[in-house]
Order: structure tokens, then sequence, then C-alpha cells
């Protein structure tokens, strides 16, 4: 993984509080592989509940998805299919 990442999000269609959710679920997934991450299961899948009600798009979830799993190697889908 990279240690400078660019979220894949665009900025301008989310609120504050949105993209803050957005981008703290793309750093639990980050932790959920790390080794050393300590995040459980359940929490990964609260937050990417929430995540799929802010996105609320199929292809802009499959985007997003595309362009971090590009980055770090990690894909939200099948993380989540996995869990």
């Amino acid at each position: 993984m990279s240690d400078r990442l660019v979220y894949p999000i665009d900025f301008e269609a989310y609120e504050r509080d949105e993209l803050i959710e957005i981008v703290e679920f793309l750093a639990l997934l980050e932790q959920y592989h790390d080794e050393r991450g300590n995040v459980s299961a359940e929490k990964l899948k609260q937050a990417h509940g929430r995540f799929r009600e802010i996105v609320n798009s199929i292809a802009e979830e499959k985007r997003i998805d595309k362009a971090f799993a590009k980055q770090t190697g990690i894909s939200i889908y099948q993380t989540m299919k996995n869990l």
C-alpha cells in the first residue's frame, strides 16, 4: 500500500459529514487488511452500510471500488463479500 493515497471520491458531490464517513470507511478497509489493524468485521459491516447509504449509486460504488483497488490492491466488493 502507498503511504500517500488520494481517495477516489468526488468531493463536490457530498456534504462534509458524508465525506468524513466515506473516508473513515476506506481507512477502516485498509486497517482491516493490515496485519496490525484491529478492525472487527462487525465494525466494517456497519461502516459499509453507511457508505452505501451515502453513495446511493451502484455505478458510483463500482467506480470508487475500482479506483480504490487500483491504488491499494483492496477491493471493497471482495472484502465485503468475504465477510
